[in-house]
């Protein structure tokens, strides 16, 4: 009975075979660094969505405040025939700042009748808060 194994092969192995060439190496290096790079690409993107989403979330903050603060917006329909109200009068909206962590919050305000209000003779009027900000590069 004969045995096949690995120990019944000749292996002839030369002297320029036994190790990984400069070009092999310098291929898988490019390779590695491609992949790292891509890498550390989302990375970044990343850390720029999480940041931006931030200041969108502070803004949606900054809006729900400025709509529900009665010292910020003069848009109450108890004051609606007041000279000095922004629902009455849309002259009246004025602008103005607010900063939150760092960053400023511009906040204006505009009213325009509803749609179809007079079909629906009513007198309602939508306020419409808009809200810039600048952020800072990263």
């Amino acid at each position: 009975m004969s045995f096949n194994g690995p120990e019944s092969r000749n292996v002839n192995i030369t002297k320029d075979r036994i190790g990984l060439s400069l070009l092999e190496i310098i291929i898988a290096l490019l390779i590695l660094s491609l992949v790292m790079y891509s890498l550390v690409s989302l990375f970044v993107v990343s850390k720029r969505f999480v940041y931006h989403s931030g200041s969108r979330s502070s803004a949606m903050e900054v809006a729900k405040y400025a709509l529900e603060d009665e010292a910020q917006i003069l848009v109450t329909a108890d004051k609606y025939l007041s000279n000095q109200n922004c629902l009455y009068d849309s002259s009246k909206c004025t602008s103005f700042l607010l900063t939150q962590n760092g960053v400023v919050y511009n906040i204006s305000y505009a009213t325009s009748n509803v749609t179809n209000a007079t079909l629906l003779n009513t007198t309602l009027r939508k306020v419409i808060i808009n809200v810039t900000w600048n952020e800072t590069a990263m």
